[in-house]
């Protein structure tokens, strides 16, 4: 796991290796293993390094046995001993015994067919000097950032923010549009980010060019599609799901360093520290966090969970004042990014990091298997526009209505007139990926637009940047692509049903297989979100209640010259925990960069 950075000049100017350190010194934090510059002709390739496979040998910018080929990869190849064996034995011969010389062999082999072939979390820049061509690539879903822009004088890439703000010349004007679409869903989908000149990769794309300038439109290679069979029993199914999660545990587990997991108590993540317990000789490290409002904490199934797995546990207290890493949180993000437990998260990866350089989540099982509430609400036809809202699909305005943090209506009240242009921009992109769903399943529309947007636009975008804040490499066997594939092959009956009162269960298959080491009462008990208690710290008397008032309302917000204060004041005053902390969250990022 790593940070990578680098500059491509398209104008015949020389590469610039200082620009190189000062890249690479931005994304310090994850790599502190160490770090290298490469330059050459018009490229410069920036790179810090968490090592967690052969740490001795693996260090980058990495190069082919002649130099042509130039490499810098954040990640993990789960499957790079199998891709390596095939290699050998066409005759490549390997210096290393690292996962990323596959990428630069498998490149000398196939080409860009390398992607395909890829299992892991990934985002990489190979440059090839002889044939003067350059490839950008990000995994599958979306697990690894991968940020970019460019210009007829260069392209740049790197994997935070941060690291592109030093571009001499960079235009950091703002994209409000993206705005909008932040206050919507609390992340910034891609291809925008928060600057309009700067692009994040999607998932399961490339990005190609030559080194004189000529640069492609972002690609798809690969693509997750609902395909359910049903040439299989309820009961094989389990046993096919069974088994697969564990070949998925398996190769995650591959490491030069000791390791953990994150463990909460929830579904996810005690199958995943149950199926490590019977994988690892040692007892696993676990760790979670906990509040001192109970009704937001998990922490004592957390702990029923390691004690019977007889796991290495540790918790840690989340407490009002964990906010005041609000300004080192965005700084990482690079961006707006309104995920309230994403200060949960920020505190769960530095205990890990204290223990272990490396750990396993449970990341993912919602939207593959379907355990979000709005799930349940979607197949119920509930629909949450209070009202009326711009002409679209009855299906895209409740999934819409029930997705929205900030919704339309009270976004259109919300921005200052010299802003309402924006309002539709949050539509026009869900528009476009609900056109690919048209005829399937309502549950198979609300998994597949939570795959293509939530799950790497918010969930996998928290992990990366509150555990590489601290040096820390999460690792998410979940969102491994072949279970993936698996979940969506699967009958959906076998997800979500309802029960004997009527009410949506999701998460049905996962839970027969956590059965087997767990009692019915835990592994069916309500489901709890890793959330903040928003509602006790803003409410009136509420610890951080002034400080919101006084950063939403006071004469020096960054937000009066663009919001309207009413709507602000009607947030405040019904405590909507939501909204406020998605406005709270752009505030902060506003005055902390300038805006």
């Amino acid at each position: 796991m790593c940070g990578i950075a680098g500059i491509i000049r398209f104008d015949g100017a020389p590469a610039d290796p200082r620009l190189g350190e000062a890249m690479a010194g931005s994304l310090a934090h994850r790599g502190p293993d160490g770090h290298g510059v490469f330059a050459r002709d018009g490229v410069c390739l920036a790179h810090t390094r968490l090592a967690i496979i052969d740490p001795a040998g693996g260090a980058q910018p990495l190069g082919s046995e002649d130099g042509s080929l130039q490499l810098v990869f954040n990640g993990e190849i789960y499957n790079f001993r199998e891709l390596r064996r095939e290699l050998v034995a066409a005759g490549h011969r390997f210096a290393t015994r690292t996962d990323s010389e596959v990428l630069v062999h498998g490149y000398e082999a196939w080409g860009e067919g390398l992607v395909g072939r890829l299992r892991g979390m990934f985002a990489f820049c190979l440059v090839d000097f002889t044939h003067r061509r350059f490839l950008l690539a990000r995994d599958q879903l979306g697990i690894k950032p991968l940020f970019w822009t460019a210009d007829r004088r260069r392209l740049a890439f790197a994997s935070e923010l941060a690291a592109l703000r030093l571009l001499p010349g960079l235009d950091a004007t703002l994209d409000w549009e993206a705005v909008d679409q932040y206050l919507q869903l609390q992340y910034i989908p891609p291809p925008r980010t928060v600057f309009r000149a700067v692009c994040k990769l999607p998932p399961a794309h490339v990005l190609s060019g030559d080194l004189d300038g000529a640069v492609s439109e972002p690609r798809r290679f690969w693509s997750l599609t609902y395909a359910p069979r049903d040439d299989l029993s309820p009961a094989a199914w389990e046993e096919r799901l069974d088994a697969t999660l564990n070949d998925a545990i398996r190769a995650h587990l591959v490491a030069d360093v000791p390791f953990g997991a994150f463990l909460s108590g929830g579904v996810d993540s005690s199958l995943v520290v149950e199926r490590m317990s019977r994988l690892c000789e040692a007892p696993v490290r676990t760790f979670g966090i906990d509040f001192e409002d109970a009704a937001c904490s998990e922490a004592a199934y957390g702990r029923f969970v390691a004690e019977r797995l007889a796991t290495e546990h540790h918790v840690r207290t989340v407490r009002p004042d964990a906010l005041a890493i609000l300004p080192e949180l965005l700084r990482h993000f690079g961006e707006p990014f309104g995920d309230s437990s994403a200060v949960a998260s920020w505190h769960l990866a530095r205990l890990a990091r204290e223990h272990v350089p490396m750990v396993l989540s449970g990341d993912g099982g919602d939207e593959a298997f379907g355990g979000y509430a709005s799930y349940a609400l979607w197949l119920s036809g509930v629909d949450h526009r209070s009202a009326p809202w711009p002409q679209f699909s009855d299906d895209l305005g409740r999934f819409l209505s029930l997705v929205s943090y900030v919704n339309y209506p009270f976004r259109a009240r919300l921005w200052r007139e010299p802003y309402r242009w924006v309002l539709d921009a949050p539509f026009a992109w869900h528009e476009s990926v609900f056109a690919a769903l048209a005829g399937l399943p309502l549950l198979a529309k609300a998994r597949l637009c939570d795959v293509a947007a939530y799950l790497h636009g918010d969930i996998l975008a928290k992990v990366d940047g509150t555990s590489m804040a601290h040096g820390l490499e999460v690792r998410t066997p979940l969102v491994d692509v072949r279970v993936m594939e698996l979940a969506f092959a699967m009958p959906e009956e076998l997800l979500m049903a309802r029960d004997a009162e009527g009410a949506w269960q999701g998460k049905l298959v996962l839970k027969k297989l956590l059965e087997r080491s767990f009692p019915p009462a835990f592994v069916h008990r309500p489901k709890q979100g890793f959330a903040l208690p928003l509602a006790a710290w803003f409410g009136e008397g509420g610890p951080y209640r002034r400080h919101l008032e006084t950063r939403l309302l006071g004469p020096d917000s960054r937000l009066r010259p663009l919001f309207q204060a009413e709507p602000m004041e009607r947030l405040v005053r019904a405590v909507s925990t939501g909204p406020l902390w998605v406005l709270l969250a752009l505030e902060q990022w506003l005055r902390q960069n300038g805006y």
